[in-house]
């Protein structure tokens, strides 16, 4: 628990240390190269994969994900799971929706492949993202499933949302960092989550 704890300090240091070297505009170069690199292979069909897994960190995606295996663990009996997915989704909605409002960094100035109205910090498919599958690997580690499955869902659920903060540079909807600073608070977020829930003995 301390080393949990410990790791949660150092992920909202490293949040609050982004935050700070965006408002300064310091890590403006850095979130320029990142983008350089991520479009050098810019076709029509990378724009359509691309579009693909933005779709797949996208509102309409997790909060209809989340709202099937709320009412599927619902059915199953299963009431504490249910609500552990979805307070977990609502909690990092709030939070992102929260840090825009006081930021208020504009999206990037460049070929912008999908429309976005919102604020760029922090991404708010990446911490959707984080938060829905890293919820779900959490419960699949405390599952029973077999060792192998374990394993092979494991490396899907953390792959995922690192493609969907990519997509999200390579369609111009935002800096490296504000995918960065999305993964550094959902994981802050999910720890503290994950912590309560093993407290508690919700599982």
């Amino acid at each position: 628990m301390k080393k949990k704890n410990i790791l949660i300090g150092i992920l909202i240091v490293l949040f609050i240390v982004l935050t700070v070297l965006i408002k300064t505009h310091t890590i403006d170069s850095f979130d320029t190269s990142i983008y350089n690199i991520v479009i050098l292979k810019m076709n029509d069909t990378i724009t359509i994969i691309n579009k693909i897994i933005t779709f797949l960190g996208s509102t309409v995606f997790i909060v209809s994900l989340c709202v099937v295996l709320f009412f599927l663990f619902l059915f199953l009996k299963k009431k504490n799971i249910a609500f552990i997915i979805a307070g977990c989704l609502i909690i990092s909605t709030i939070f992102n929706n929260v840090v825009k409002l006081i930021i208020r960094r504009p999206r990037p100035e460049v070929l912008r492949l999908v429309t976005e109205k919102s604020f760029s910090f922090p991404s708010g498919h990446t911490m959707g993202a984080v938060s829905m599958y890293g919820i779900i690997l959490y419960l699949i580690i405390k599952s029973n499933l077999n060792k192998n499955v374990k394993w092979m869902l494991g490396i899907i659920f953390t792959v995922l949302p690192i493609l969907v903060g990519i997509s999200r540079i390579y369609l111009g909807a935002h800096f490296a960092s504000d995918i960065i600073g999305g993964i550094l608070l959902a994981l802050a977020l999910l720890l503290i989550e994950t912590s309560i829930i093993a407290k508690n003995k919700w599982l």
